[in-house]
């Protein structure tokens, strides 16, 4: 997911919890105190822990590209870990110096933005399955608090959002993060 200043004037639908979140994040003191501003945030990853749900946010760098319309992707550098019922932080990891998967390079650009799966569909398009899949995340953020099953078409549905726009190149980092949510969900 890339950031949401790169898109241009779209009328934008009404945000999910989870985007609100993701905004407000960058108005913590931890974030301004220890994250880039320019720093991206990267698909949610819940959690649950005796009983309470959590959301750990990756960030990741990126930089323009000579080519228009292309941005690089670098691995995410750190990850914040939040209780979804308050929004407090309750764990920031630096992952270059805590890498959860030492086997992976941390620190050299990945891939570049659009990736094929949205290379072809419009700035409104990709916004709309975004909201789609934000919400989607509220959902589930829910159902995890209420230890209810989620449905299989839920599931698949997810899924398939999920795996249209996650950047590939930064699969294999997310999988670092959390194996068994996307093991799931990414196939």
């Amino acid at each position: 997911m890339i950031i949401e200043a790169q898109a241009t004037s779209v009328a934008k639908p009404t945000s999910s919890r989870t985007e609100m979140l993701m905004k407000g994040v960058r108005k913590m003191p931890f974030f301004r105190q220890v994250v880039p501003q320019e720093a991206g945030i990267g698909w949610p990853i819940p959690l649950r822990k005796e009983g309470k749900i959590y959301v750990t946010l990756p960030f990741f760098g990126f930089s323009p590209t000579a080519a228009a319309g292309k941005t690089q992707l670098y691995p995410p550098f750190a990850i914040a870990t939040l209780d979804w019922s308050n929004q407090l932080l309750v764990e920031y990891v630096n992952l270059r110096f805590r890498p959860p998967a030492p086997e992976l390079d941390w620190t050299k650009q990945v891939g570049t933005f659009p990736h094929p799966a949205v290379s072809q569909i419009t700035v409104a398009q990709y916004r709309q399955l975004r909201q789609e899949l934000l919400t989607m995340y509220d959902q589930m953020f829910d159902l995890l608090g209420q230890k209810n099953p989620l449905a299989p078409e839920w599931s698949q549905r997810f899924a398939e959002l999920l795996n249209t726009l996650v950047e590939p190149p930064l699969i294999p980092y997310y999988r670092a993060l959390n194996p068994k949510f996307f093991a799931r969900f990414l196939g």
